[in-house]
């Protein structure tokens, strides 16, 4: 199990939207970070799975190449 973060989603600047997922294609609630390259809009469930990778890869200053 994951160990909460002391910061809402809101103050990561993420929101919730009604959309598709840009993973796995899931229409429904997506959870989103407006600005940020794609992919930048999960399904719950791959939030949880590509989320933290997604914001390491942003962290490390996207793509190296």
């Amino acid at each position: 199990m994951r160990e909460p973060t002391k910061n809402s989603p809101q103050d990561r600047g993420e929101v919730v939207i009604a959309g598709e997922c840009q993973v796995c294609g899931a229409e429904g609630d997506t959870i989103a970070v407006p600005g940020a390259p794609a992919p930048n809009a999960f399904c719950p469930r791959c939030a949880i799975e590509y989320g933290e990778a997604a914001g390491e890869e942003d962290a490390r200053g996207g793509d190296e190449g």
